[in-house]
């Protein structure tokens, strides 16, 4: 049975205590619905986003862009044609999700915060989009979404607590206990739980939703053998762990020289994945060739 953070009304309110979960606009609730359409018609979906000029013009930009190989894309038919429809929609919810943490009255630091912190996050979600690829994982474009959205409550928990980036480099810092624990000590919430809450509001599938919550009790589910998640559950969360450390979060959000948590989870994760030494090497210097790995988007 899968997993879920099953938490009481009580619990709900003190933690989104002066926090508001962003929502989806509603292009996006029109592309999730006629995507789970039997038949989805792929060209009413394409003029749907073309109608909003700035938002093709971003989509486009980011089609266009080396990572994407600089397709030349012109038109969103053109790119749909190109990269798929499944493509196209993950792009266009991180722009939007990116946009859905920007407040008005936001000073210059928060606002280069924000930019970085969504940087590393668009880096995790193309590694999962990687990793998925390389082992053939049928659900490749879902697992970009996990990376995307995983880390999704830490811009809402830094806009509410000032000092929250402190916390979170105490919190990889610890060698006990898990990341969140830090979090739940002196803030009574944690972020794992928020970005759970923004994925359920956008509406993302349960099997994200449930492994969003749970996405740092890697050493429960990798190592003990007591967790309750299902195989896809797992399948997921050793992708987005993989990314994680390839990506460096430990250094991005937590300014640390040495990933801890993957030093306990980090062969069980790619045994479980099927990946060699060498085929993990491979995937590194695929990442880098991306421009991705080793960089520190936030502490210099």
């Amino acid at each position: 049975m899968a997993t879920t953070a099953i938490l009481s009304q009580d619990d709900v309110e003190k933690i989104l205590k002066g926090i508001i979960i962003p929502s989806p606009p509603q292009i996006i609730a029109d592309l999730q619905m006629e995507m789970a359409m039997p038949d989805p018609d792929l060209n009413d979906m394409a003029r749907l986003i073309s109608k909003d000029v700035g938002l093709s013009g971003s989509v486009l930009k980011t089609i266009n862009s080396s990572f994407y190989g600089g397709r030349g894309a012109d038109s969103i038919s053109h790119a749909v044609m190109m990269l798929g429809m499944s493509t196209v929609i993950n792009i266009v919810n991180t722009l939007y999700l990116r946009e859905s943490t920007r407040l008005k009255d936001m000073t210059d630091e928060m606002f280069t915060a924000l930019n970085n912190f969504w940087d590393s996050a668009t880096d995790v979600a193309r590694i999962c989009l990687l990793v998925s690829q390389r082992i053939r994982f049928h659900h490749a474009d879902t697992a970009y979404m996990l990376g995307l959205f995983h880390n999704a409550g830490i811009p809402l928990m830094m806009q509410r607590f000032d000092h929250f980036p402190n916390i979170m480099v105490d919190a990889y810092a610890s060698q006990i206990g898990r990341v969140v624990d830090v979090e739940n000590k002196l803030l009574q919430s944690n972020h794992a739980v928020l970005s759970f809450y923004v994925a359920r509001s956008w509406k993302l599938p349960e099997v994200l939703c449930n492994v969003i919550a749970q996405h740092h009790n890697g050493v429960e589910i990798f190592t003990t053998g007591t967790s309750t998640f299902i195989p896809e559950e797992k399948q997921y969360l050793a992708i987005l762990k993989v990314a994680e450390h390839i990506t460096s979060l430990y250094r991005v959000l937590g300014n640390q020289e040495e990933d801890l948590e993957w030093q306990e989870i980090g062969p069980n994760v790619l045994e479980y994945l099927g990946i060699s030494e060498f085929d993990f090497e491979d995937i590194v210097a695929c990442a880098a060739d991306m421009g991705i790995g080793g960089q520190s988007y936030i502490y210099s």
